[in-house]
């Protein structure tokens, strides 16, 4: 602790000191008990009691700034630091306070202050400022050796992997092998490019260094970038390199790239990393483009949403070209899906048969086939993209869209969910499941169907028996909820087990429905009765 420090003590003292010879001296004179003055006036008999109370508060507090300071203890060696700081300028304050409240009271009083008064309040701040400085002083050799034996030089970094030869993204630190290229030129921007186009750019390297280069692997980061790389041979041509050959000092290297925006939107972008025996680690190049659409297709999904066999829908797609750019276009109509019909409307055909503008209508149903309905329109323009590699087929391959048509297509009998999942129970566990049977024929009424508990391959089922049904017509609406609770399982069952849930829905088109029910018995402590239904069409998370 700081404060059982000797020095520290000592100039304390040595700073009260000086402030009571200080406020003794300035007491004298204001009392004439020193010298006999000549001027005695009211002002002078007025002002000895706030003389004397201004000496005494002042020697109150310093002894105060004294006390705090000897008894302030160090808790971590950068708060000590400050503490001592602080002491001291609160010590050395209140030691230039009173010679100041010294000197005005004085004044007021029309008395001269003693030269030995003024020497006494010099003497106080300086030994209230030594007094500081020699606690700052062991604040500091506190700090010092409480980080005695910590290391806070810079943590070294984590050693790095040596070299592997066989690994191609491994570095060589002891290579004088470069690859190099000119600044600026690791990355092409294309710029604004129509969704499509296919882009190409040679990037332009040497090998540079004091040895040969060798280059391991060059890694698109996407499927969309190919690079190719060919090497400057002796007599100055170009031919296709191995990776793992030596390229010569000297010699120059082109790797192809190309950035394929099929599907792509907005700023689009590629890197190549690179890896080679130069020290430095990979290099990278990138490839960068902002796409615009082609074909600007609103909306670009149509959705019927749900939709029973009987139904008829219908709606369009706006579709124009980007730029106003007059192109044939073409919708490939293969394995139109039963029930929906799609037609391709030009707007603004010219004599030749090409616009900017086309509705694509399409009308769902009747005759849906019940499920789900997704459905993709191809689009494909006349118009051949630049710079794009030929077509299996050997065509150029042209700028093209699609369109996707969406429905749930349910029968006129619909029953959601199509299962009865229990879970996980325990024997003696009751449990409850809904089943929502809806007419979407208005001309046949959902009233009472048959249900029926059965196996699920015969109609007998060992577990039937702890199974009850219940129906609930559903109001304002021509459905019914089918509620089947399980009483509990017995004792003896440790294991899963499966039936089916029958309906009878005395409809033609579809008479019966069969529904899975599952779940898994496990023995133990009997759980507590639910009785209570989840709502028709949930299931069990």
């Amino acid at each position: 602790m700081f404060s059982t420090h000797p020095r520290t003590h000592r100039h304390l003292r040595l700073a009260l000191f000086g402030v009571a010879l200080t406020g003794a001296t300035f007491l004298s004179a204001c009392t004439g008990e020193s010298k006999p003055t000549t001027t005695t006036s009211s002002t002078s008999t007025s002002a000895k009691p706030e003389a004397v109370q201004q000496a005494e508060a002042a020697a109150n507090k310093i002894q105060e700034a004294a006390n705090k300071a000897a008894s302030q203890g160090q808790e971590t060696s950068n708060k000590a630091a400050a503490a001592a700081q602080e002491t001291a300028k609160k010590v050395e304050g209140a030691a230039a306070d009173v010679a100041k409240k010294t000197e005005a009271v004085a004044k007021d009083a029309g008395q001269a202050v003693d030269a030995a008064a003024k020497e006494a309040a010099a003497k106080a701040a300086q030994a209230a400022q030594q007094a500081a400085n020699e606690k700052a002083k062991l604040a500091s050799q506190a700090a010092a050796d409480e980080h005695a034996g910590h290391d806070h030089a810079k943590t070294p970094d984590a050693p790095k992997a040596p070299y592997d030869p066989n690994n191609p993204e491994s570095v060589d630190p002891n290579s004088k092998a470069k690859l190099t290229f000119e600044f600026g030129t690791d990355t092409k921007n294309f710029g604004k490019v129509l969704q499509g186009d296919v882009l190409n750019h040679v990037f332009q390297l040497v090998s540079s260094g004091e040895e040969d280069l060798v280059i391991r692997q060059a890694k698109p980061t996407c499927g969309c970038t190919v690079a190719q790389i060919t090497c400057e041979q002796p007599d100055g041509t170009f031919a296709p390199y191995a990776f793992g050959n030596p390229i010569a000092v000297g010699r120059k290297i082109q790797i192809k790239a190309t950035l394929h925006t099929v599907n792509k939107r907005g700023h689009a972008g590629s890197r190549i990393n690179i890896f080679s025996n130069d020290p430095r680690g990979q290099s990278q190049l990138g490839l960068e483009a902002d796409v615009d659409p082609f074909f600007n297709i609103n909306p670009a999904v149509i959705n019927f949403n749900t939709l029973s066999a009987k139904d008829t829908a219908a709606d369009k797609a706006s579709i124009t070209t980007a730029h106003g750019e007059r192109v044939k276009l073409n919708a490939a109509l293969d394995n139109v899906p039963q029930g929906l019909k799609v037609e391709l409307k030009p707007l603004d055909a010219d004599a030749d048969g090409k616009a900017s503008r086309w509705d694509l209508a399409v009308t769902a149903g009747p005759g849906l086939v019940e499920g789900s309905l997704a459905y993709m329109v191809p689009l494909k323009s006349d118009l051949a993209i630049p710079g794009g590699e030929k077509l299996p087929n050997g065509q150029a391959p042209t700028y093209e869209s699609s369109i996707t048509v969406m429905a749930r297509v349910t029968g006129m009998i619909e029953f959601a969910p199509a299962f009865v999942s229990l879970g996980l129970i325990r024997p003696g566990q009751t449990q409850s499941r809904s089943i929502r049977l809806t007419s979407h024929d208005n001309e046949f009424k959902v009233n009472e169907p048959k249900v029926a508990i059965q196996g699920r391959d015969t109609v007998e089922w060992e577990y039937a028996k702890y199974f009850s049904t219940t129906l609930r017509p559903v109001p304002n609406e021509n459905a019914i909820d089918v509620e089947v609770t399980l009483n509990g399982m017995p004792e003896s069952l440790s294991g899963s087990f499966s039936g089916n849930l029958v309906i009878q829905t005395g409809y033609a088109a579809k008479p019966e429905i069969k529904l899975p029910i599952t779940g898994v018995c496990r023995g133990g402590a009997v759980a507590p009765a639910s009785g209570v239904s989840q709502p028709a069409g949930t299931q069990p998370k």
